[in-house]
């Protein structure tokens, strides 16, 4: 192998040429490179994440109606279910008042009946006297009083089909039937009780100040009547209806004071 000398101006020579290749460009060879700010987002990137933003509040809002409707549902649910126990109630209740009125009606009929034939029993027979032929003539100038022979079975029969009119509701027959009941037997075992009921129809029938006159017919003309505490608490209710409760007051307090331990008086401090 052969070696090939160079002269020191040669080697100098060599070592300037690769000077200058090892220099950099100038610039106007330079190639430059576009560098992307990544430090604010991009129109493209600005949209995209409204849209996924918007799609993201849609999505909750649809998810709180649902919720919405369906709380809303359950709660519409629940309200039928309570009216519909609530009607049950309310039909079970005036159920019950109809049969314990009803109850009642059956207990004052039987309670009178009883005193029908109470009074049927108690009647005195006449005694069958002798005929006694007088020795002289006797001359009467006294007009003889025909006094009016009350059958207590057609009483009976009378008082019972008026309580049957006022049992169906046909309350303007049942006060018929009853004013001819007084007026037929005035002083009769269940006079006490046709009036009663006569002031208990007018009630339901919105005539309250006849309604009290009549229980005070029971209060004055039968005071030892079974029925007298009932048509005081009555007629005490009714005269606060009408507006004057200082009447009403008091008759409720003559209930408390007289019959305390009877179911009007109850009523009566129940009222007060």
């Amino acid at each position: 192998m052969h070696f090939i000398k160079f002269s020191k101006a040669t080697k100098t020579g060599l070592y300037a040429c690769l000077f200058c290749f090892s220099l950099p460009l100038s610039a106007d060879t330079k190639v430059l490179v576009p560098i992307e700010d990544l430090s604010e987002p991009t129109p493209a990137a600005q949209i995209q994440a409204r849209a996924q933003q918007q799609t993201q509040q849609q999505t909750q809002q649809q998810n709180a109606n649902t919720e919405l409707f369906m709380l809303l549902e359950s709660l519409q649910q629940e309200v039928a279910s309570i009216r519909g126990q609530m009607e049950e109630l309310t039909f079970k209740l005036r159920r019950m008042e109809q049969n314990q009125k009803d109850r009642y009606m059956d207990l004052d009929r039987r309670i009178a009946d009883l005193n029908a034939k109470t009074a049927v029993l108690a009647t005195p027979k006449p005694l069958a006297t002798p005929t006694v032929e007088p020795s002289t003539p006797v001359e009467t100038t006294q007009p003889k009083v025909e006094v009016p022979v009350v059958d207590p079975a057609q009483q009976q029969a009378d008082y019972k089909a008026a309580f049957n009119l006022i049992r169906s509701k046909e309350y303007k027959q049942a006060v018929d039937a009853l004013q001819m009941f007084v007026a037929n037997y005035p002083n009769g075992a269940l006079t006490g009780n046709a009036y009663y009921w006569l002031g208990e129809v007018y009630m339901v029938e919105r005539q309250t100040e006849l309604a009290i006159d009549q229980f005070s017919k029971v209060i004055s003309q039968f005071p030892e009547h079974r029925k007298v505490p009932d048509a005081m608490y009555k007629a005490g209710r009714a005269w606060v209806k009408l507006g004057d409760t200082v009447k009403g007051q008091r008759l409720l307090d003559r209930v408390i004071e007289l019959y305390p331990d009877s179911s009007s008086a109850r009523l009566a401090r129940e009222l007060k």
